[in-house]
């Protein structure tokens, strides 16, 4: 181990947060200001990465899902076996990446967001499910309206389903699934984490986090404001590089 010591300061990198989590100052009999010692704390909120991240397991996944069906087309079965686990492994990356996003955009709005402590005491109590303390806290934090704030519950409840398969698999056989594209019956997982799938929930995922960040209402409390807005250039171009090759967002 090197016993040089670490270069002066705090290397910071673009879009890092910076804050002093504790300084007091006075002034002694002296008329000297006195203060005390200044500590940084950095953090880094990791919705973008996440969602970055997702969208190249994605990319992947329709690379996989591409060669599966081509080889469908020529019927080789060996070609079909290969690309239909690669296909499997990466959108399972991609769901599970966008399901991180999500947690880690909760986790930031939750931050500037004033839940009552009744609330997460009953959430902690009876186990609530994630998707419902999140959709709470999105509901609140960017004042949706009832129609809005139950089609982001029924989209965060599929998508943490799938995220869920991925994160907590379950060991043992089970009883296989269609593959729709290929039209096989085969293990459920080459089923669930399919291109198809990956594709819908990583765009939804998207779509939640870009929707609700650049949405415009004046109740919208400063502080989440003032998150979106360093948020909103780091998500843009995911969105458009969402736009150019697959559409708009729903």
């Amino acid at each position: 181990m090197s016993d040089s010591k670490p270069d002066p300061g705090v290397f910071l990198v673009k879009g890092d947060t910076v804050s002093i989590p504790s300084l007091t100052m006075s002034v002694n009999e002296q008329g000297e200001i006195e203060a005390s010692p200044v500590y940084l704390h950095i953090g880094i909120d990791m919705t973008a990465y996440w969602l970055d991240i997702a969208y190249k397991h994605l990319l992947a996944t329709e690379t996989a899902h591409k060669k599966l069906m081509q080889a469908k087309e020529e019927k080789d079965n060996e070609k079909i076996s290969r690309y239909l686990k690669k296909e499997s492994i990466a959108g399972m990356q991609s769901i599970m990446s966008a399901g991180i996003a999500l947690d880690a955009y909760y986790a930031s709005v939750k931050e500037h967001v004033d839940i009552p402590q009744a609330t997460i005491d009953i959430w902690r109590d009876k186990s609530t499910a994630r998707y419902k303390q999140i959709s709470e806290v999105l509901r609140v934090g960017f004042r949706l309206k009832p129609e809005s704030s139950k089609s982001l519950r029924d989209i965060l409840k599929q998508n943490f389903k799938f995220r869920d398969k991925a994160v907590h698999p379950s060991p043992g056989t089970a009883a296989p699934l269609l593959h729709a594209e290929l039209n096989k019956v085969t293990d459920w997982r080459y089923a669930t984490f399919r291109f198809y799938n990956a594709k819908a929930i990583y765009g939804l995922s998207l779509s939640i986090v870009f929707k609700t960040s650049i949405k415009k209402d004046s109740r919208v409390g400063d502080g989440l404001k003032a998150f979106c807005e360093k948020l909103i250039p780091r998500i843009k171009p995911l969105e458009r590089k969402w736009k150019r090759r697959f559409g708009d967002l729903l």
